[in-house]
């Protein structure tokens, strides 16, 4: 019997076995959890087979894909999409390090019908040790002059660091009020994107250059091409744990990385 499932759950194992699993038990203890499938693509696993049966003790539907490389983040959740190939409705794209703050996330997601133009949600997102809120990414769409800003900053090391250094302060005394409506949006941020089927299908037919950093605005100028539309659901409440394995990547690497993924989106859609 084949098994139609409702969400497919795509994530990315990079050197974080244990994130990976206890991601698996969180979504396991969801109501609709048999409705739910988790796609896990192995950047770099040091035992896939071990992750394999470990996955296999919890109550959760999974399928494993090893790339043979490191594929970034959103191409490694694109992969395991690619890779999965059967029908769902929504697919969601999420960093493992997050907790839901019901049990009924997928539930409610199930039961609200949206707007056939709503291509993608983005969920109320808490940062656990700020409490800062992390959606919507953007209300509107950046402009020309920003965007050919940051290729210069990004394009080079010590403004990028300065950059941050100065981003990071700026956000640290700056109160961000919490969004008590939802509301369409230019962007949501990318540690947990909910999407339709028929975005991901548009993603998977593209020749995306962005190994890891850019995708939020990769997803919305994507979204705005195929006239769908982001929105913010604040019914739909994620905690942030943001102990991501990108922490271990030297800051030259994510300068290099930013580097070209902004030249990519301004290349393509900010000329």
């Amino acid at each position: 019997m084949i098994t139609m499932y409702k969400i497919a759950v795509s994530v990315i194992c990079y050197d974080n076995e244990e994130e990976v699993l206890d991601f698996a038990d969180k979504l396991s203890r969801q109501k609709d959890s048999e409705k739910i499938v988790l796609l896990v693509t192995c950047n770099k696993c040091m035992n896939v087979k071990k992750l394999i049966n470990d996955l296999n003790e919890i109550k959760i539907s999974s399928q494993i894909f090893e790339p043979g490389e490191n594929l970034g983040y959103l191409h490694g959740c694109l992969y395991g999409f690619k890779e999965f190939g059967e029908e769902y409705e929504w697919a969601v794209i999420s960093n493992t390090d997050i907790d839901f703050v019901s049990d009924s996330f997928f539930s409610k997601l199930l039961d609200n019908h949206y707007d056939s133009k709503i291509g993608c949600i983005g969920p109320d997102i808490t940062l656990k040790v700020t409490g800062k809120q992390q959606n919507p990414f953007a209300l509107s769409r950046p402009g020309n002059a920003l965007m050919k800003f940051r290729k210069v900053v990004y394009a080079n090391y010590f403004l990028y660091r300065l950059y941050y250094v100065l981003s990071d302060i700026k956000n640290k005394i700056s109160h961000t009020e919490t969004r008590k409506e939802n509301e369409y949006v230019y962007g949501v941020h990318g540690s947990v994107v909910i999407l339709r089927k028929e975005c991901i299908d548009k993603f998977l037919e593209d020749s995306i250059q962005i190994f890891m950093y850019g995708e939020e605005l990769y997803i919305a100028e994507k979204l705005k091409e195929n006239q769908f539309l982001s929105y913010y659901d604040k019914n739909l409440k994620i905690i942030h744990n943001e102990n991501q394995s990108t922490g271990k990547i030297a800051s030259q690497r994510k300068q290099k990385w930013c580097s070209q993924s902004i030249n990519f989106l301004v290349e393509r859609y900010w000329k």
